[in-house]
Formats: structure tokens, sequence, C-alpha cells
């Protein structure tokens, strides 16, 4: 686990650490506006839309932003925007660019209107996908999984959900999907076009959930071992291999 604890605390600054920070945050903001009147307008269709579709909806709408306001502001938002939990709030290395970015007062309207977008009908992945990526704008790639991998393995205490490959899968694309938009903002045109939850995602079937302590410690000895990397590996080449990665970009 010292592995992860020095990938958190380490390591070379995102290329958007070299933006205005004031500029940044409100760009941010105006990712989490974008996705309340989005939530608002969808609210008063006859038929609105829920779960994946929902995701979808939120998602191409924080695409449409002006040049200057694009990547960073469109991954860190979406992290924001899309996450119902405290934890990123309460976290000591995150809660003050959460409470920057959005205020206690402000979260409470963005709830009331955000409904339950969801990843592969779960709202869990939605928030492992976006909020990995909003990780992603402000720590880099590496800290990034690091963080993923590290909850993983906490929930894997007694009391905890148990290490779930498929929250990890969701972290792991998430990562992909803001790392490719970071080193190339232009490609947020495609999002703004059409954004497919399935083909940015993998799908939780098939992928094994709540592994134990003592299990995981039985099968994969440490989130350093080898065994466990290979896991790792095989994810990501599951994420690179879906659509929107292999052929689009």
């Amino acid at each position: 686990m010292l592995l992860l604890f020095v990938a958190l605390t380490t390591g070379a600054p995102v290329k958007a650490e070299k933006v205005d920070r004031k500029a940044r945050i409100e760009a941010a903001r105006t990712v989490i506006a974008a996705v309340v009147e989005a939530g608002r307008a969808n609210a008063k269709l006859d038929e609105p839309k829920t779960g994946d579709a929902l995701t979808e909806t939120y998602v191409v709408a924080a695409a449409k932003l002006p040049e200057d306001r694009s990547a960073w502001a469109f991954s860190m938002g979406l992290g924001v925007a899309l996450d119902t939990s405290t934890m990123m709030r309460t976290n000591v290395l995150t809660r003050a660019t959460w409470k920057e970015i959005e205020n206690d007062a402000e979260r409470k309207k963005r709830l009331e209107v955000l409904g339950e977008p969801t990843t592969h009908g779960r709202h869990d992945l939605t928030q492992h996908f976006w909020v990995s990526a909003a990780l992603t704008a402000l720590w880099g790639r590496k800290q990034a999984e690091a963080a993923g991998v590290l909850k993983e393995w906490l929930d894997s205490a007694e009391g905890g959900s148990g290490f779930s490959f498929a929250d990890l899968a969701a972290d792991l694309a998430g990562i992909e999907m803001a790392s490719r938009v970071l080193d190339r903002p232009a490609l947020l045109g495609d999002v703004a076009k059409g954004f497919v939850v399935k083909d940015r995602c993998p799908a939780p079937k098939g992928l094994e959930e709540g592994i134990r302590r003592k299990d995981f410690e039985k099968r994969f000895g440490s989130t350093d071992d080898e065994r466990f990397t290979k896991e790792v590996e095989a994810l990501l080449k599951k994420v690179k291999e879906l659509p929107a990665y292999r052929e689009k970009e």
C-alpha cells in the first residue's frame, strides 16, 4: 500500500495546472450550471430521460463549452455534477477543490434536479467513472488510478462492500476518457454530438465484485503484486477496446 500512497501524494502536475486557477474553477462551475439546466429541462419533458440516457444527456450538455473552457472544466465539472455522495467533499485531499467549485447551497439545488444518471444501469458506476475523470484533471492519470485502487482496497476491509473489479473498470474508463480529452480538447466536439455510455465504459457483467480482504490477499497478495497488476492491465485492455476509443479516437 505504500506505493499507492506515494502515487497519490507525488508526481508531476498535469498540464492544466499551468492555467489560471480562478479561470479553471469558474469554467468547472459553468459545466455544473449546464448540468443543472439540463436536469430542469429534462424534468419538464412528457417522458423525462432516466438511467443511462440521462447520463448521456448531461455529458453532451457539459461538452458544449467555449473552447477556452474545455477539457479540464469538462472532466472536473462532471466529476462534481454527477456525484451524489459526500466522499470527495470530506476527503482531506479533495474537499477544498470540490467545495470551491460547488458550495453546499448549490449542491442542494443540483441534487434536487439531478435524478439518478446511471452507467449500465448503476449510479455507482457513473460516480466511479466521472469522479475518476475529475481526479485525472486534478492530479493526473497515475494518481487517479492509484486513488481508484486504494478505494477498492479500503472497501475490501471488514464491514466494507468488498473489492469490485466492476468499480475499478469504471474508474479506468473515466481516466481514459479524461486523459484523451485533456490531451486533445478538440475531441469534445465529438462528445458534444453524442455520448454513448456503453461505448465508453465496460459493462459490469462478468467482473467480480464483493471480494473480501482475506480472499483478495490469498489470490493477489497485495495491490503491488504482479498477479494484481496483470488484472489491472486486462481491465485497461478491455477499456481501450471499447468502440469510442478503438474506432473514433
